[in-house]
């Protein structure tokens, strides 16, 4: 027979319930995620100015790939022709671009001193025009202390020293980009894809860069016309900069309109030429990136606006400026990876706004 303690211990319940299996492999699994998410963003920042001519290499390469067949299948050329009658398609506009920008910009640097005297002299026109309708603004600032001091200390040395950084910067990338492209369609020949996830990313990767580049040389081209024709200086190498910016979603179209607008105050003050430099670009753009350019494009990327602005955010921070204007196209092929798995189809319905069921 049992005793009395026997019975007490086999009926006590213990004082807390341990929890099933399932919560510790759950717990593991999202540490584990954090851990590798950490370590590739680590990675892709340490790896950056590799990373970033060859993913931009990519992306030329997809844009290449369609002309080439298509060249192919109309005119029956030769691969090499066609492979060579692509790369001047593709490659000479982004060539030209790079030197006009950087001769734009060492212009630019070189006229600094008098570009510096006007927007002085056009914001103490400013300041008097405020003070005869005495508008209630402190005295501090309309002297323009700050400014002045801003224009004429370090501040501005370090951000011209920076504009000469990156100037190099974009032309040695440039120079990776030509050499991977090269290489890509040296091999492409040998090689045909076959994987239909490959085929689906370049279709619509290559489909959404060319009618970007064309309704970003429309607007480009829109905008010149404004600026020319009221004879704003830097005129094309503002027109230039907007075919740029537009690639960079949402914001680079708000950067195109804003950086003419110091060199039309200091040329036109506040006049209406000076408005119609802000106004007409503003409208133009608008029009083609909101209203435009999204009834081309379809639901071909099908990205959810606030995952355009989150990518766009998260490749600047981790690629700067180019992860700005790779933003679209990277986040466009990782939906369309995780879309064909099944273990990550929700998250490839989140990335275009649809809830998972």
């Amino acid at each position: 027979m049992t005793s009395f303690q026997d019975k007490f211990t086999q009926h006590k319940k213990p004082f807390y319930k341990k929890p099933p299996v399932d919560i510790y492999r759950k717990i593991n699994t999202a540490c584990l995620i954090t851990i590798a998410s950490v370590c590739l963003v680590s990675a892709l920042m340490y790896t950056k100015s590799f990373l970033i001519p060859l993913v931009i290499s990519v992306f030329v390469y997809t844009m290449m790939t369609p002309l080439i067949r298509y060249l192919r299948y109309k005119t029956r050329l030769p691969y090499w022709i066609a492979v060579l009658i692509a790369a001047l398609i593709v490659m000479v506009p982004l060539v030209l671009a790079v030197i006009f920008i950087t001769n734009s910009i060492s212009n630019f640097v070189q006229g600094y001193d008098i570009y510096r005297g006007r927007l002085v002299e056009s914001f103490n026109r400013f300041a008097d025009w405020i003070r005869s309708y005495k508008i209630p603004i402190p005295q501090e600032i309309l002297e323009l202390k700050n400014l002045k001091a801003m224009l004429t200390g370090p501040s501005s040395m370090n951000f011209f020293k920076g504009v000469g950084a990156n100037a190099f910067k974009v032309i040695s990338y440039f120079s990776m980009v030509v050499i991977f492209v090269f290489f890509m369609l040296l091999g492409s020949g040998r090689t045909k894809i076959t994987n239909p996830i490959i085929k689906e990313i370049q279709n619509k990767i290559s489909a959404y860069l060319y009618i970007h580049i064309i309704m970003s040389v429309f607007t480009g081209v829109c905008i010149g016309i404004v600026y020319f024709s009221v004879g704003l200086e830097l005129a094309l190498m503002f027109a230039v900069l907007t075919v740029l910016l537009n690639f960079i979603p949402n914001i680079g179209s708000i950067l195109a309109v804003i950086l003419p607008l110091p060199i039309a105050l200091m040329q036109f003050g506040p006049s209406a030429s000076f408005w119609i430099v802000l106004i007409v670009p503003s409208v133009l753009q608008f029009a083609i990136g909101s209203l435009l350019e999204p009834k081309l494009l379809g639901g071909g990327m099908d990205l959810h606006p606030v995952t355009i602005i989150a990518s766009l955010v998260f490749w600047s921070l981790v690629w700067g400026v180019p992860g700005a204007f790779l933003a679209v196209p990277i986040t466009a092929a990782i939906r369309i990876i995780l879309s064909k798995l099944e273990p990550t189809r929700s998250f490839a319905e989140i990335l275009s706004g649809r809830l998972p069921r």
